[in-house]
């Protein structure tokens, strides 16, 4: 028996869609679309239950490629029925004919017009401009971040691009997938490391460093203070003296909303970081730092979305901390672009954030994506993890933000002032304490928040 299948979308795609579906023996019923009048035009978007009631509606094709990211949102919400299936932007009868839509086969996209953001596009003319004949280094480069960024840069003609990451399983995977040629190199490496860090910076000579490497996961690292800052803090700053050891050009800074008003140990020791760049930046003027903050990056390990696959996977609920708890979200194609695009357009010592529009609730996220999977999945609130926040920030001041070349980036301006030359021998004698661990855990999180973060137990 053939499907009934109301396409959103009177246009070119919905009706090249239709006739699609009708050469394969499907039941198109008619079409909804707010601009369009016609005898298959059986009503708009909003009119979509009301549609669904009346012609027993079994499937919905949406099939307005243009359409903003919140329409597409706001239509997958309003539908009531449950056992109504709907299929995400389809192309063609290939893609829709199958029973159901894998988890996998999502897009970065896809989620983004769930959240209901498009995708940010850079410059990447200035970003070739930059990358085309250099030498790049990028820690952390077997990461979800580290990896993309890689690639990213491969299609931008540089003379050679240096993979570090002490992570061997994730590297030998980037490795298979990028294979060995002369524009790359993959070197395993512990960011902690004087010695080794300064071996491959010395073999290379990299005009431009790329530092995503981070321990990143806000409740292991509240029980792991100790190496969250000997990894996040000294990591980085041996990365950044090594670059102006070795002459390194520009050198960039992955951090997190987290470093904003940090509630966590995490978010703690990626503030401090990004501390130290400011002093680096304003007593070494040969070598430009810059910082990038982002927030939840959709298809990083870690990341919400990654978590609801897995459970997803199997067979588990949808687990969200809070129903209130919000987050910033962008694609992993968005952090890799803006990491060089600010390397690009940015001065010594600047902060960059993204627009990301407006912050979304997780469990709402969590909602569209049952609505577009239909199965029938629950949803179990499990409370605030250790150190974990309701809402995120981008900057501790919104005023304090300001407009760059490109009307989508945004520079961190004005944060809170501190002493620069005790701020610098403070984190020697502390780093100095935690990498001969004559330190407790208990007694690093007394130190933080003797530094004035507000950490929550």
């Amino acid at each position: 028996m053939a499907n009934k299948i109301l396409i959103v979308g009177y246009g070119v795609a919905g009706q090249g869609l239709a006739a699609s579906l009708r050469e394969n023996n499907e039941e198109v019923l008619g079409f909804l679309d707010d601009m369009a009048q016609a005898d298959e035009v059986l009503g708009k978007l909003e009119d979509v239950n009301n549609v669904i009631a009346k012609y027993d509606v079994e499937n919905i094709y949406f099939a307005i490629p243009s359409a903003p990211a919140k329409t597409f949102r706001d239509f997958v919400n309003r539908i009531e029925k449950d056992d109504v299936t709907l299929r995400m932007l389809p192309r063609d009868y290939k893609t829709i004919s199958k029973q159901e839509v894998n988890i996998n086969e999502l897009t970065d996209v896809d989620i983004m017009s769930m959240i209901g953001r498009e995708p940010v596009k850079h410059d990447l003319l200035a970003s070739k401009k930059l990358i085309e004949g250099k030498t790049v280094l990028v820690t952390g480069a077997a990461g979800s971040i580290g990896s993309k960024l890689v690639k990213f840069l491969l299609t931008l003609k540089p003379k050679h691009v240096v993979c570090v990451d002490w992570w061997e399983n994730g590297t030998f995977y980037l490795q298979q997938d990028l294979g060995q040629n002369d524009t790359i190199s993959y070197h395993i490496a512990d960011i902690k490391s004087i010695e080794r860090i300064s071996q491959i910076f010395a073999k290379h000579k990299p005009e431009i460093v790329l530092h995503a490497a981070a321990y990143k996961h806000v409740p292991l690292m509240q029980h792991n203070p100790v190496e969250a800052y000997n990894n996040n803090v000294w990591g980085s700053l041996n990365i950044m003296r090594q670059c102006i050891n070795h002459g390194v050009k520009n050198f960039v800074l992955v951090s997190t909303d987290k470093a904003v008003n940090p509630a966590n140990v995490m978010g703690s020791t990626k503030r401090l970081a990004e501390m130290l760049l400011e002093v680096m930046a304003n007593s070494h003027s040969k070598t430009k730092f810059n910082a990038v903050r982002f927030g939840n990056v959709i298809q990083s390990n870690g990341s919400v979305m990654h978590i609801f696959k897995k459970q997803i996977e199997q067979g588990q609920p949808l687990t969200v901390t809070h129903e209130d708890v919000t987050r910033y979200f962008m694609t992993v194609e968005e952090a890799a672009q803006l990491i060089v695009q600010s390397t690009a357009i940015g001065k010594n010592g600047e902060i960059f954030v993204l627009d990301m529009g407006e912050p979304i609730k997780v469990i709402d996220l969590a909602k569209s994506l049952i609505r577009v999977l239909n199965k029938p999945i629950d949803i179990k609130i499990t409370g605030l993890r250790p150190g974990e926040k309701m809402f995120e920030e981008l900057a501790y001041d919104d005023k304090s933000v300001d407009k760059t070349a490109h009307d989508k980036i945004f520079v961190v301006k004005s944060e809170k002032p501190f002493d620069h030359e005790d701020f610098v021998v403070h984190m020697d004698t502390l780093i100095d304490k935690t990498l001969r661990y004559d330190i407790t855990n208990e007694n690093m999180i007394s130190t933080l928040k003797g530094m004035g973060f507000p950490i929550k137990d």
